[in-house]
């Protein structure tokens, strides 16, 4: 059977989504910059992209994100916290779950984290703030969901200090976007790339 990847997202809900960045922007810019990291994410992980069948798991109302992903299974998030709805995705039988936040986050990430899960239980991706970004299980594991300080930069070393005694592999870290300086990160890479690929500069150069 083909592993299953939970993409993990918030609806498209204005005032509701990316609230640091939007500290800084302003919260229809956050909408904004919220859907284009989704549809990034989704572009990069779309079926076929790996040896996985997306899903996208959005947490409030379908609806408009519904008529972006129509190639994809979409599923409502559980109610709870963000730990009891990822236990759930595994429960539900997800080997691997990302966040839609992450620029550099490919369908090869992904491919790495089910190959390490031949000869690990655990597998997760960090992020460069002290989070992680993909999760990868063979197993449900519901404790290493429980009593995690979400949103801190404490996630990754009390995910690790859940696991136990279970096998556990890291992914190299990735960067994700929170705030005003990852936005501008990620278009100043965007930029480089378009001006490469650019019919205009056959050299990669402005």
């Amino acid at each position: 059977m083909t592993p299953r990847l939970a993409i993990f997202a918030r609806a498209p809900v204005l005032g509701a989504v990316k609230t640091r960045l939007a500290a800084a922007v302003g919260a229809t810019a956050a909408l904004e910059a919220h859907r284009a990291l989704l549809m990034h994410t989704l572009a990069r992980l779309a079926p076929g992209s790996g040896g996985f069948a997306p899903e996208l798991w959005l947490a409030g109302p379908l609806g408009e994100a519904a008529a972006w992903a129509r190639c994809l299974p979409i599923r409502q998030q559980p109610a709870g916290d963000l730990g009891e709805r990822m236990a759930a995705a595994f429960a539900d039988g997800v080997a691997v779950l990302v966040g839609s936040d992450i620029p550099p986050l490919g369908a090869h990430h992904v491919e790495a984290a089910l190959a390490r899960l031949a000869e690990s239980e655990v597998v997760l991706g960090p992020t460069v703030d002290g989070g992680y970004c993909l999760i990868a299980l063979r197993a449900p594991y519901p404790l290493l969901f429980a009593d995690i300080p979400w949103g801190t930069d404490q996630v990754l070393a009390a995910t690790k200090a859940a696991a136990g005694e279970r096998k556990l592999a890291l992914l190299p870290p990735l960067w994700d976007v929170d705030n005003a300086a990852d936005w501008r990160r990620w278009h100043g890479v965007a930029e480089r790339r378009s001006v490469v690929q650019s019919p205009k500069h056959p050299e990669g150069t402005a």
